[in-house]
């Protein structure tokens, strides 16, 4: 990763390099020309002035070109040079580019390669007007060695390598800070994956920033956090479902083996037997109620409308003999025909659940027991609740109820009761996916009041 920012890195610093090089020589050359241009046409207007002076022309020819530095050529109309201020061409003729673009009337410069260096040369054509009439009469011609303007180049081109090169440095060094930094809690986040992939689960990973990889610990920590939760449910779920079935399996055994000993009569086999169906029938309704808790995930909801009022009706009118049967009198007042968006089937489940936790937890204490349901809308919802004068449920135990775990299954009361089993589970769970929302108040020796709330 290291050697990719560095290659991006230096592939950026060389293109703006190359264009802020040519950039600066296209500007020095266009500067020269510039001045150059300047100093052609003076050197015109003067030999026009002045062309039957050949002393003072050539003394002004040589004084321009030392203050341009470039060599300064007058031509005649047939290319014949007149000046030179070097005196090299003086009677010679030459014949190019830009002194024939001058002779026809049009002032041009190029940049020749010669040997191992540039030279920059343009020309003026000299123009003499008599008579109204304009005449050319010659060109003005100037080379200049650009061997300066490539030096400096040069030595920006330097200068440029080594502002690179240190740039180059510290942005790799802070590429290597800003990478460290960046990967330490991604390393971290990967020790944490391969801890919960362990079973190490609940691993908290120490946080130090607040950016987004921050948030992303923070989410870690508490999925970590919920497994180790979910995993602890799950351990006391099965310790529970191992209790309850290890005591009418030890029921059966004895019971067994008190028939195996002796001769008992007809009665007492029948007696012994009795019993041994009870027990088999405790642990039916044992597994039912595992198996109801193995595919409560998967359960598929058929939503449609349904009178919701009647489905609460049905539900007491199944329940109502176990309730008569355990003295506990069941109410329910509220409005009629309360339509809602449902699976009917759930929904009796559901309610059926919470009647029978408040029928089997009451308080044996008590000569009255109740339990009484209203049904009633309020704005845009339908409330139900389901109230009872049972033993309570302690207040910091409120918040656990609907965990999924095992403490009661049958009517057995041994003083408190710290469990109310998958049946709150079951009724979180379809409450959940229909969207409706669920809230318990409950007081020890006094009661609970489950409230229901229902979009219409």
């Amino acid at each position: 990763m290291l050697i990719i920012y560095s290659l991006i890195i230096l592939a950026a610093f060389s293109v703006f390099s190359v264009i802020m090089l040519n950039n600066y020589k296209n500007t020095q050359v266009r500067n020269t020309e510039i001045r150059l241009f300047q100093t052609a046409n003076i050197v015109a207007d003067t030999y026009k002035a002045n062309r039957d002076e050949v002393i003072f022309t050539r003394m002004m020819v040589r004084s321009y070109g030392m203050q341009a530095n470039a060599r300064i050529l007058i031509v005649d109309s047939q290319g014949l040079v007149l000046v030179d201020n070097y005196n090299d061409f003086i009677g010679s003729k030459i014949d190019n580019k830009e002194i024939r673009n001058s002779l026809a009337g049009k002032s041009g410069s190029n940049v020749y390669k010669l040997e191992d260096k540039e030279v920059l040369q343009l020309s003026v054509p000299i123009i003499l007007n008599e008579f109204g009439t304009d005449k050319i009469i010659g060109a003005v011609l100037i080379s200049f060695d650009m061997t300066a303007i490539n030096n400096n180049v040069n030595e920006l081109r330097n200068d440029m390598i080594k502002v690179g090169a240190l740039g180059l440095f510290f942005s790799l060094l802070l590429t290597v800070v800003a990478t460290h930094n960046l990967t330490k809690p991604l390393r971290a986040l990967t020790i944490g994956v391969e801890k919960i992939s362990e079973g190490q689960l609940g691993y908290i990973i120490q946080k130090k920033s607040k950016d987004e990889l921050g948030r992303l610990i923070d989410t870690f920590n508490r999925m970590s956090s919920t497994l180790s939760k979910i995993e602890k449910n799950r351990k006391n779920y099965i310790n529970s479902i191992s209790h309850e079935l290890k005591t009418p399996l030890t029921s059966i055994k004895v019971l067994i083996e008190s028939l195996s000993i002796g001769n008992n009569d007809v009665d007492t086999y029948k007696e012994y037997l009795q019993d041994i169906y009870g027990e088999a029938e405790r642990m039916e309704r044992l597994v039912n109620y595992l198996m109801e808790s193995i595919k409560l995930e998967e359960s598929i909801f058929n939503l449609k409308e349904e009178n919701i009022s009647q489905i609460l009706k049905d539900t007491i009118k199944l329940i109502r003999p176990y309730s008569d049967k355990n003295n506990v009198h069941i109410k329910f007042t509220g409005a009629e025909n309360i339509i809602v968006k449902c699976d009917g089937d759930k929904v009796k489940e559901m309610i059926f659940n919470l009647l029978d936790n408040s029928i089997k937890y009451r308080d044996p204490c008590k000569e009255n027991s109740f339990v009484h349901i209203t049904l009633n809308k309020e704005n845009n919802r339908a409330i139900l609740k389901i109230e009872d004068n049972g033993i309570g449920i302690d207040e910091k135990n409120i918040k656990n109820i609907f965990n999924r775990g095992f403490r009661v299954l049958e009517g057995e009361l041994n003083g408190s009761v710290e469990g109310y089993g998958i049946g709150l589970t079951i009724v979180k769970n379809i409450i959940d996916k229909h969207g409706w929302d669920i809230s318990v108040e409950s007081t020890l020796k006094k009661g609970s009041i489950f409230k229901i709330q229902i979009p219409l």
